[in-house]
């Protein structure tokens, strides 16, 4: 079905949206057409948007600016005259709308929250210092490991960290006497999880022995060392200085231990600069940090609206599903009160989308796979949405209203694909063999091993279906190119050029 691509395309804007300029000439009309303008404040977010996470000013040029106006003047050019000439129903349109709008609330809601914890919330990190023990007798490696508990907790910091790079069966942290990189602690769930509950339980500095439930041939005994609080910009500067401690430690451990494994565990913390290292690192804890929030907070909305979802059967595709398990009366979910969302309710939102954007279904299968697949990206987080008084706020937002358009468009998009693709293209073959004769020292060919500023062509019969290809798809561009032409003429559409000029955003 088309719909998975078509849903993509809308979500694509919203993967990282950073602030919009609030100024006073957000509603400038920047271009005109016979049915619509583009104002300042569209044409801002459209900048704003394709900078993906990037929040770094940029020199915006007036030819850039003109660029963009113009493209997304012909999205809404493109729609009305799609309905006009009857190749979209307005009554399609209003289904997509219907079927998304929930959809896209909470996404950008859930953007929104993203960017704006990133802003004001900083990251929060305990130090950890660590000692493995590691055994195939469950028992004693956890009595092992209570006994050294028990045993640094009453050493000095001098005397624990010699006893920890004695004894830890990590190598790997044993010139850094066991201790970890800084564990971010409201960012996205990690395998320390565990570990960190029951660090939390003991006293600061504390060392405690610890067990995983059914991997008992690794125990753990770890203590808390501190805690701080970091806010985004600062972060590659207290990494920095993490790894900076960690090097020098590092090198002192060195200096008492040559042995093969220490080497290697000593250049780890050694080699390179620890700024290097502070950036990646830094680089991915903000990823975490951000799915740390976005999965916090749906958690969150979802626990309020009191939906409960069914556990749903696994499915790696379409050919392992029976469809015959979901009956008209199969519960997908169930609210606060009781009701359920069966089989039932999901068919008829399925039927309810305009054809245009599936596909003809060889058998039921492939059908129920598709239904399942809207069901959990589109429809579910939907109803939840409806749920929220704070993801209903999102509505009247630009960024909804642009990504809700996009949606939109896409309809007059596929039919315009469909127009493309039905196009009468002919290449013949002296065309293709004129092609290949310009351009197999270039194009079709091989730099040459024993001489690279040398070009070997390719036989004619391997680039054959390239050209025949790359020549059907020229025509076609030029349609599209005389369609948009012809599209900006009838509809009159004007960019006001002299109200642009070069900004940084």
């Amino acid at each position: 079905m088309n719909l998975n691509k078509f849903l993509t395309l809308g979500v694509l804007l919203s993967l990282t949206l950073a602030s919009l300029l609030n100024c006073s000439k957000d509603s400038e009309i920047l271009a005109t057409f016979d049915g619509g303008t583009v104002t300042r404040k569209e044409m801002n977010f459209v900048i704003e948007a394709s900078k993906r996470g990037n929040t770094e000013p940029q020199p915006i040029s007036a030819d850039i600016q003109a660029k963009i106006l113009e493209s997304i003047a012909l999205e809404k050019i493109l729609l009305k005259d799609a309905i006009s000439s009857k190749k979209v129903a307005e009554a399609d349109v209003q289904k997509i709308e219907s079927l998304v709008n929930q959809f896209l609330k909470l996404n950008v809601y859930m953007r929104e929250y993203v960017k704006n914890g990133l802003k004001e919330k900083p990251l929060e990190f305990v130090n950890l210092q660590l000692a493995l023990v590691r055994g195939e007798d469950e028992a004693a490696n956890l009595k092992k490991a209570e006994e050294l508990a028990t045993k640094l907790n009453s050493l000095s910091n001098k005397e624990i960290a010699e006893e920890i790079s004695k004894v830890t069966e990590d190598i790997t942290r044993r010139p850094i006497a066991g201790k970890l990189e800084p564990f971010c602690t409201n960012c996205a769930e990690t395998p320390l999880e565990d570990i960190l509950t029951e660090v939390k339980k003991a006293k600061k500095g504390t060392f405690i022995s610890y067990a995983k439930a059914g991997e008992g041939r690794i125990a753990y005994v770890v203590r808390s060392t501190g805690s701080e609080k970091v806010h985004p910009e600062r972060l590659k500067k207290y990494f920095t200085s993490i790894f900076d401690d960690f090097k020098k430690e590092a090198t002192e451990y060195g200096k008492t231990h040559d042995d093969a494994d220490t080497k290697a565990s000593v250049a780890y913390f050694t080699d390179g600069e620890s700024a290097d290292k502070a950036n990646q690192f830094a680089s991915h804890t903000m990823k975490e940090y951000e799915q740390g929030l976005y999965q916090k907070e749906l958690k969150k909305i979802t626990e309020e609206s009191g939906i409960t979802v069914a556990n749903l059967p696994r499915f790696s595709g379409p050919t392992d599903i029976d469809p015959k398990v979901f009956t008209p009366d199969y519960a997908l979910y169930s609210t606060r009160d009781g009701k359920n969302y069966s089989w039932k309710d999901l068919t008829i939102e399925f039927e309810a989308i305009p054809n245009i954007l599936k596909q003809d279904y060889k058998d039921e299968k492939s059908k129920t796979w598709d239904m399942l697949n809207l069901f959990q990206s589109t429809i579910l987080q939907g109803k939840i949405a409806e749920t929220s008084d704070r993801v209903q706020d999102v509505g009247s937002e630009i960024s909804y209203l642009m990504q809700m358009d996009k949606m939109k468009v896409s309809l007059a998009l596929k039919s315009l694909q469909d127009e493309i693709k039905a196009i009468p293209v002919t290449v013949t073959e002296t065309q293709m063999r004129d092609a290949y004769e310009a351009g197999k020292l270039y194009a079709y060919a091989d730099p040459d091993p024993k001489n690279p500023q040398n070009r070997i062509p390719k036989p004619y019969s391997a680039v054959r279906e390239r050209i025949k290809s790359e020549m059907e798809g020229a025509q076609r561009n030029s349609f599209i190119e005389q369609k948009v032409s012809g599209l900006k003429t009838t509809y009159n559409l004007v960019i006001a050029a002299d109200r642009l000029k070069e900004v940084t955003l």
